[in-house]
């Protein structure tokens, strides 16, 4: 029997481009993955037996962890490789406060047999030395997400980075992440920031309620930019592209019907980082993304008060402090290249900037030897309950047009059987493999080597 390697999503348009090429670097003869809704692959997997976790679904950091999932897994003979969406690595490595990286995710969680993936060289010595004498292992694997951020996977998105092109023609992109400002339960968790009574929690309340502030003053201050941009470069679109923790009413609200602003937030952002002239950004590791995909990146960072953004992607690209220097530097001349101490730099931090190195491939050789003489301890259930569960979790169109404006964010969304087989098509010349998807649910999809 195949043993089953488990690809947990939360948000489809950053994860499932990354995760489908993975998937073929992971599959063999003896191995298939299924690809899906975090809380659907969590359903597979307490009901079967025995298999291999690639994610972060089942650990809830903070003072008080939450393994209860992972001990589940644990329970049903599953190994685990904890693969971080986030790291929290982006500042000067004196400024990192290492207690508080290890409150969201510490190795010794973890039991021997499994596997940490470090996104690069500075996060994995973190772990090695808060690591105990029982803890896992401690793997250099870089992020599957960077992968594609490379010109020889391009390919996976080229379709709809040309659409984009045709749409728009000549855009800048304003990606925004002020999930706090516009998130109604991230807000929620700010006011119940304030119910402790101690120093403590007093300090805490004020951190996120200045945060909550920085993040509303910035939200505005896009707002203002986009159409400033408008005016100030009468030959460019203007496209605003929430982050997936935004709700992207509030800047419908403000920017509906200005000439040549749009928000959108359809699609993963590789393709629309590949087709537009400039990206701004405020700390946003989207920078990283777009360092080889777009030729002008541009840092705003307006004096909006307290500063609670990351070192690390601000050397890609312009530091501009005004709309009036926004608009120049989107106008004018492509990025120079990274100095010889800022790549360095990144490379230590994320492994996938080192030319050579593939994240997928290193994973996939992990995958395998993980899951190597699992198969006679492997039990598999009927996928039909799992079906009619999954079916149950998509919301119906009045459910999510009750949503519509609530605050809260929509991060998944449903398998389009038409857009990942075409994927797979692409990922076949890639990994020199031939792939097949088996269609389980609108929320998982297996894959397979033909």
């Amino acid at each position: 029997m195949k043993v089953p390697v488990l690809f947990p999503i939360e948000v489809t348009s950053r994860e499932l481009d990354a995760r489908l090429l993975l998937a073929g670097y992971c599959v063999g003869p003896n191995r298939s993955v299924f690809l899906g809704q975090d809380r659907s692959i969590y359903r597979l997997a307490r009901r079967w037996k025995g298999g291999v976790y690639v994610g972060k679904q089942v650990l809830v950091g903070g003072n008080k962890p939450n393994l209860t999932k992972y001990r589940v897994l644990k329970e049903r003979g599953f190994r685990v490789l904890f693969l971080a969406e986030e790291e929290p690595v982006f500042s000067r490595e004196e400024d990192i406060d290492r207690d508080q990286f290890l409150q969201m995710f510490h190795p010794d969680w973890l039991d021997s047999e499994d596997t940490v993936c470090a996104w690069g060289e500075f996060s994995a010595q973190i772990f090695r030395e808060a690591a105990g004498p029982e803890a896992p292992s401690i793997e250099v694997t870089g992020h599957p997400r960077f992968d594609l951020c490379k010109p020889e996977f391009a390919g996976l998105y080229q379709a709809e980075t040309d659409a984009i092109r045709e749409r728009f023609g000549d855009f800048v992109l304003l990606n925004t992440k002020f999930a706090l400002a516009s998130n109604a339960p991230a807000f929620e968790s700010v006011k119940n920031a304030f119910s402790g009574g101690d120093r403590k929690g007093e300090e805490s309340s004020e951190f996120w309620l200045q945060f909550y502030c920085y993040h509303a003053r910035l939200q505005v201050a896009y707002i203002a930019l986009a159409n400033s941009l408008r005016k100030a470069v009468p030959g460019k679109q203007i496209v605003v592209r929430p982050h997936p923790g935004e709700d992207p009413i509030w800047y419908r609200l403000a920017l509906s019907g200005i000439e040549r602003v749009h928000v959108l937030t359809e699609g993963g952002v590789l393709p629309w980082l590949s087709a537009a002239s400039a990206l701004v950004h405020t700390g946003c590791t989207t920078a990283l993304e777009g360092y080889y995909l777009t030729p002008r990146i541009v840092q705003f960072a307006p004096p909006v008060g307290r500063v609670f953004e990351q070192d690390l992607p601000s050397v890609v690209g312009a530091v501009c402090t005004t709309e009036n220097e926004v608009s120049e530097a989107v106008s004018g001349a492509a990025q120079a290249s990274l100095s010889a101490d800022s790549q360095a730099w990144i490379e230590r931090i994320i492994a996938n900037f080192a030319t050579s190195f593939v994240s997928c491939e290193r994973l996939g050789q992990l995958v395998e030897a993980t899951a190597e003489g699992m198969e006679k301890q492997v039990q598999m259930g009927v996928l039909p309950e799992l079906e009619h569960h999954a079916r149950r979790m998509i919301p119906t169109r009045s459910k999510e047009r009750r949503g519509a404006g609530s605050g809260v964010p929509k991060k998944f969304e449903p398998m389009d059987p038409q857009v990942i087989n075409a994927k797979l098509r692409i990922v076949e010349g890639l990994v020199s493999k031939r792939l097949r998807c088996r269609y389980v649910s609108p929320t998982v999809v297996e894959i397979l080597e033909a």
